[in-house]
């Protein structure tokens, strides 16, 4: 069972090759194996990038399992603004075993404790029935996003409609 808890310093390298792989693997219904693309969507999931993001306020989590991070998730909007789900991505091995789901929950208490009544994101058409089956409402036409396109979501937190 994989545990969920903030990311560190140390985490940096590791949740780059996770972001990587699960975009590189996993979501090829969105890139459709385009070079340029993959190259756009992955050019900020960078070791250093990463770095940057874990010394922000972004809320980096990660769900761990055997000692590995098994899934990355990101919000914005924990002290002020809008919430938002910057990112969730799991590791291609560690996909159907729940930990996006759990990372998920936990990114929704987080931004429902900071005082936000609803949450946003954007999704990937790899993870639209995903979150569709957690309760996100599409919000929205399709936008760019990474030379692809992203369905904007919408949920309302706190076991609202």
């Amino acid at each position: 069972m994989a545990r969920v808890r903030a990311a560190r310093p140390e985490d940096a390298a590791e949740i780059s090759a996770v972001l990587i792989a699960s975009i590189r693997e996993l979501c090829a219904p969105d890139h459709e194996g385009d070079a340029a693309a993959i190259e756009a969507w992955t050019a900020n999931k960078t070791p250093e990038q990463v770095a940057v993001w874990l010394e922000g306020a972004h809320g980096v989590r990660v769900a761990v399992e055997g000692g590995e991070i098994a899934a990355v998730g990101a919000i914005s909007g924990t002290v002020s603004g809008g919430g938002e789900v910057l990112l969730l991505y799991v590791a291609p091995g560690h996909r159907g075993k729940g930990h996006s789901a759990a990372l998920l929950e936990v990114l929704e208490a987080e931004l429902a404790e900071a005082g936000h009544a609803e949450a946003t994101l954007v999704s990937t058409k790899t993870a639209h029935g995903f979150y569709l089956r957690h309760g996100w409402r599409n919000d929205g036409p399709e936008v760019d996003c990474f030379r692809t396109r992203g369905q904007p979501m919408r949920k309302v937190l706190g076991g609202g409609p």
